[in-house]
């Protein structure tokens, strides 16, 4: 027979010894839970590509819209159909439209330099309608070559290409001035989008970025078509 106190220090050694593994783990469990939090998280912001020091403008673009317009409700729809499109956050299509409208220009300037800036309420019927026109129109484009070309080039493909385009078609070059053309060298450069200038044709503009003469110089092994 065991003595009692030994029975008492053995019951109370194997409790201690079952309260210490329930302990460690449930410890095991909380790290491991956050852990998988951790990283869950991390996965998350590696996929957005979207930079948090970007994200924490939005706060204040939203109330200086709302301090201006009176409403978020036009942000808000055409945010919307930035995040259809992406499959993304509110915060993430929220983004391609502050650099595209000129609004993060704004955030991101300092105070006495604001009133220089020019941002622009997006109009989602024309975002949307812009949208289509680069699926049906004479670019063809499907939704993976869309959303690359607004991640490059927000500023462009978020802001009326259809009318874009109607200025690059018109100050092409004669030789350049068709659909399957045009198409092919957007295909190969997006940025051929902002090109509506002619030197050769109107004078100097002082927007070589803009211009065709200047685009030709770069691109010498354009063909002859």
């Amino acid at each position: 027979m065991v003595p009692m106190s030994n029975s008492v220090g053995f019951t109370l050694f194997c409790f201690t010894s079952a309260l210490q593994q329930t302990v460690a783990f449930s410890t095991t469990n909380d790290v491991a839970r956050s852990t998988n939090s951790q990283l869950r998280n991390t996965v998350k912001l590696m996929a957005s590509n979207t930079p948090t020091a970007d994200v924490d403008l939005l706060p204040e673009i939203r109330d200086e819209i709302i301090e201006r317009e009176g409403q978020l409700e036009t942000w808000e729809e055409s945010t919307q159909i930035i995040s259809d499109l992406f499959g993304s956050s509110d915060e993430e299509a929220e983004l391609y439209l502050a650099d595209a409208f000129r609004w993060k220009a704004w955030a991101t300037a300092s105070d006495m330099m604001r009133k220089y800036q020019r941002p622009v309420l997006p109009d989602a019927n024309k975002i949307q309608e812009g949208l289509n026109w680069l699926k049906e129109g004479p670019l063809e484009m499907n939704d993976d070559r869309i959303r690359s070309c607004i991640q490059q080039y927000p500023g462009i493909y978020l802001r009326e290409p259809n009318v874009m385009y109607r200025k690059v078609l018109g100050s092409a070059p004669r030789k350049y001035r068709d659909d399957t053309v045009l198409k092919q060298f957007i295909e190969d450069d997006p940025n051929i989008l902002q090109v509506t200038f002619n030197c050769g044709d109107e004078g100097c503009q002082s927007e070589c970025g803009s211009c065709w003469v200047a685009y030709e110089n770069r691109l010498p092994s354009i063909p002859d078509f």
